[in-house]
């Protein structure tokens, strides 16, 4: 048997009526400021692929990288 279950019990977060009810209505508004003005946290960036072992690029579906041969004016 699989459970039936309404669509507000499934919700994860907790509505607003149900927030100022519990916590008052002054709480919730200074924290909902507080959550408008704090900046996003930006995600990092991924690292470069030229940097990254053969193993790695294997691992990840790149192909390999070509072997680096010397140019001859760099051998001097």
């Amino acid at each position: 048997m699989i459970a039936q279950l309404p669509a507000r019990v499934l919700t994860p977060r907790p509505t607003i009526e149900r927030l100022i009810q519990h916590y008052g209505a002054m709480p919730v508004l200074w924290a909902t400021i507080r959550a408008l003005l704090m900046p996003r946290r930006r995600r990092p960036r991924p690292p470069d692929t030229d940097h990254l072992g053969a193993h790695l690029r294997r691992d990840i579906g790149l192909p390999p990288t070509l072997p680096h041969a010397p140019k001859y004016y760099d051998l001097r």
